[in-house]
């Protein structure tokens, strides 16, 4: 008889084995490759388990004593532990998935930024088996991003400082010998046709942190104002009342997909033709291509290039009537 398992490898039976199983073990795979930290709570026997990119996140030896819930929020910065805590019983009450970064503290004192999925594995009454927690160490890239929003605050800053107005108001307090005062040292600008209005961008963003810095940094250009929404039916409201000249979108929202959020938008009267660009983590190119045929015309993977953003921001203004 042939063999028909050629492509697959089959699992041998075990009376513990099934969906949730399966699926946790092609998670294992996955954490090997991707470097992705998997901590595993059995609420029945109340064991912990760790995958080895956890051990090694969290700096703990996986040579010892079994890791214990109580050892293991133990290691969680003080000041974040009342986040976790909150996290976890909001999943007690709600099902979904919850993502959220808090801080741990390693056993030889490094500090460790972590970004955190977390969600629960049910019955068929809905009973929850197992508490699941994926994480990624987002250290440097926090302090990448922390240091990008000092520079660009320092360049605002030195932006106000260095304008011709702020040298003109200084130098009109200084008087030449004769007692005159002093020229200013540039010819004054010629008025424009009119007075154009800031750029109006709607970003659409269901991550806090993320909102917090593209607004941080796009505060440091004068001629931007932002608005954000967290979800697809946010961004839709402001949308149609705030009429923006640029769209942000996200891929992945908790109550829509970017795409079809924007064929919504093109609905309202005016946004047709507004430019939208999608802001994703995802970087396979099918993804852009399906973003492009949507009718996105950039597509901005996370962390975000913000000298990408300015440039087309910078071309959008140059080829618009903002008034």
């Amino acid at each position: 008889m042939a063999d028909n398992t050629s492509g697959f490898r089959q699992v041998p039976p075990d009376p513990e084995f099934g969906l949730a199983e399966a699926q946790r073990r092609m998670q294992r795979q996955l954490m090997e490759t991707t470097g992705v930290a998997q901590s595993v709570f059995h609420l029945e026997t109340q064991q912990l388990k760790w995958n080895a990119r956890t051990y090694q996140m969290f700096g703990v030896s996986p040579v010892g004593s079994p890791i214990t819930l109580e050892f293991a929020m133990n290691l969680v910065y003080p000041d974040d532990l009342d986040l976790l805590v909150r996290a976890r019983d909001q999943l007690r009450k709600t099902p979904g998935a919850i993502e959220l970064d808090y801080r741990v503290i390693r056993p030889d004192g490094g500090l460790v930024d972590v970004h955190s999925l977390l969600y629960a594995e049910t019955d068929t009454q809905g009973r929850a088996l197992v508490y699941v927690e994926m994480s990624l160490d987002v250290t440097e890239r926090k302090r990448v991003e922390a240091a990008l929003i000092q520079s660009a605050r320092l360049c605002r800053a030195l932006d106000q400082v260095s304008t011709d107005g702020y040298w003109e108001q200084t130098v009109a307090g200084q008087t030449n010998p004769a007692g005159s005062l002093t020229a200013p040292l540039t010819a004054p600008k010629a008025a424009s046709d009119g007075p154009q209005r800031k750029m109006r961008v709607l970003y659409v963003e269901d991550n806090m942190y993320n909102l917090m810095l593209f607004d941080d940094v796009m505060r440091t250009r004068e001629d931007v104002d932002v608005r954000m929404a967290q979800n697809g039916a946010q961004g839709y409201e402001v949308a149609t009342t705030w009429l923006p000249d640029v769209l942000v979108l996200d891929g992945r929202l908790p109550d829509t997909h970017g795409i079809d959020l924007l064929k919504r938008i093109r609905s309202v009267p005016g946004l047709q033709a507004t430019p939208a660009y999608m802001c994703s983590a995802d970087t396979q190119p099918e993804h852009k291509v399906l973003a492009e045929q949507a009718g996105f015309v950039g597509y901005w993977t996370k962390p975000v290039d913000f000298d990408k953003v300015f440039d087309e921001l910078d071309r959008i203004a140059a080829n618009s009537d903002l008034r």
